[in-house]
């Protein structure tokens, strides 16, 4: 069901001014880490999962000043969000693309952050399998080591080539449809749709029951740990669909087979 990776290849380094760009984030990063070990009290499950959706629409430069119509994120508040799951634990950052990767051009900031900053691994989720040479020149600004390109199992023949450049590509759909999800549930995993807004996962996106609030409305944090929130996905609806595609609780034992 996989396709395994090649030689890898160490993504080029941003030169000396990012470098010290980087290093004073990790700084930040650990003192953030360490006030959210000293903070935590014990009720929540540690959060391994951050899944996010993005659109080309949201992925422009600049801040949307209206924040409270759930317009699409831009690049720097999805940077806010990464450092937030990754305070509460997160090391695992898949990115659904609703749009193709070559439209999708300023993910690849959040990629960088995700995996310099905060060391986490990345999965690309393409929902359009249909990749260009010129894709291939975008995927070297991330680390091979700590990428995982993510799409149906339909698709896997059609980006095999990719495998020769060092790209590891995993499918994003290792169950089939209409089955009940042998997933770790929704409890390690914080989900943020391409408008912001939380969910218990992929599979009830768009569902008011399982709305979680907005990334706007305060701390991750306080998400994970309220006992009020719909933690879990009641039965009737717990079934593999296409909407599951690229979820990383779902994959997680796949994830840690293959890491």
């Amino acid at each position: 069901m996989t396709v395994k990776k090649a030689g890898c290849q160490k993504a080029p380094s941003g030169g000396n001014a990012g470098n010290t760009y980087f290093k004073l984030a990790r700084t930040f990063k650990q003192k953030i880490k360490a006030c959210s070990r000293g903070s935590e009290n014990g009720n929540a499950d540690h959060v391994v999962f951050l899944w996010i959706c993005v659109s080309s629409a949201g992925l422009q430069p600049g801040i949307h000043e209206e924040a409270g119509a759930e317009a699409p994120l831009t690049p720097r508040q999805w940077l806010n969000v990464v450092d937030e799951a990754a305070s509460l634990g997160a090391n695992w950052l898949v990115l659904s693309l609703t749009d193709p990767l070559a439209k999708c051009n300023h993910i690849w900031e959040i990629a960088v952050w995700a995996q310099q900053v905060h060391n986490m691994m990345v999965g690309l989720h393409l929902k359009d399998a249909r990749l260009k040479r010129d894709d291939l020149k975008s995927l070297r600004k991330i680390d091979p080591d700590k990428t995982r390109l993510l799409v149906r199992v339909d698709d896997l023949d059609r980006v095999k080539w990719i495998e020769r450049e060092g790209i590891t590509i995993w499918t994003a759909n290792p169950q089939a449809d209409g089955e009940r999800p042998h997933c770790q549930g929704p409890k390690r995993m914080i989900f943020v749709n391409a408008n912001g807004v939380l969910y218990t996962c992929g599979l009830v996106k768009g569902n008011n029951a399982y709305r979680m609030g907005h990334v706007f409305d305060g701390a991750l944090k306080r998400v994970v740990n309220d006992p009020k929130l719909p933690h879990h996905v009641h039965e009737d609806l717990h079934i593999v669909t296409p909407e599951c595609d690229g979820c990383p609780s779902l994959i997680a034992n796949f994830f840690c087979d293959n890491t």
